[in-house]
C-alpha cells in the first residue's frame, strides 16, 4: 500500500516546496508599498503668492491719475491674478480683507490688452491746465513725465476706459460687491 502512494507524496512535497520558494522570491523582489506623503509645511499658498507679487508690483508702479497699462507688464498672467483675487475674496474673513480685494480688482482692471509699452493717460482738460498753471509751485513738484506716458485725446482714452469699466462691473457683479454711484 505504501509503495503506491510514495510517488504521489513526493510530488506533493516537491510542489509545495516549489510554491514556498516562489512565495519567498516574490516577497523579496516585490516593490515597496507607497509611503505616506510628507505633511504639507505651512506657508503662503499659490494664491497668496500671486496676490503678494501683484500688490508689490502695483505699489512700485505708483500710478498717478487715471492711467491704463498693458497686461504685458503684469508679473503673472492677468487671469491668474483675477482668479487669486476671487479666491481671496471668498476666503476673506473681515471687511478689511474684502476692501483690500476690492482695491485689487480696481487695480487689475487698469491693465488692458493692446495698450502698448507706454501706459495711456487722458489729455488734460482746459480746467485742469488752468489749475496747473495757477499753482506754479505745485506744478514744479507734480509734473508728469510725458516721455513715459502716451497722452490720448478724450475720445481715444474713452475706448480703453469703457473696457476697464465694463470689466470692473463684471467682476463686481460676479463677487456681488455693491458699488456706490459716484
Amino acid at each position: 500500500m505504501f509503495e503506491d502512494f510514495t510517488p504521489f507524496i513526493i510530488a506533493l512535497v516537491v510542489t509545495f516546496s516549489f510554491l514556498i520558494c516562489i512565495a519567498i522570491w516574490n516577497s523579496i523582489n516585490a516593490p515597496q508599498p507607497p509611503q505616506k506623503a510628507p505633511p504639507i509645511e505651512p506657508g503662503p499658498s499659490r494664491t497668496r503668492e500671486i496676490l503678494a507679487r501683484f500688490s508689490e508690483f502695483y505699489m512700485n508702479l505708483n500710478p498717478k491719475g487715471e492711467m491704463i497699462f498693458d497686461i504685458g507688464l503684469l508679473p503673472d498672467p492677468k487671469q491668474h491674478i483675477i482668479h487669486a483675487l476671487y479666491v481671496g475674496f471668498d476666503e476673506s474673513e473681515n471687511d478689511d480683507d474684502r476692501s483690500a480685494i476690492e482695491r485689487g480688482i480696481r487695480a487689475i482692471v487698469t491693465f488692458q490688452e493692446r495698450v502698448g509699452e507706454l501706459p495711456v493717460k487722458k489729455e488734460m482738460s482746459e480746467i485742469e491746465k488752468n489749475l496747473v498753471v495757477s499753482n506754479s509751485e505745485e506744478n514744479i513738484t507734480n509734473t508728469v513725465d510725458t516721455s513715459s506716458v502716451n497722452i490720448l485725446s478724450e475720445e481715444e482714452f474713452q475706448r480703453y476706459s469703457v473696457l476697464r469699466d465694463q470689466e470692473l462691473e463684471t467682476h463686481f457683479q460676479h463677487l456681488k460687491i455693491e458699488t456706490t454711484e459716484e
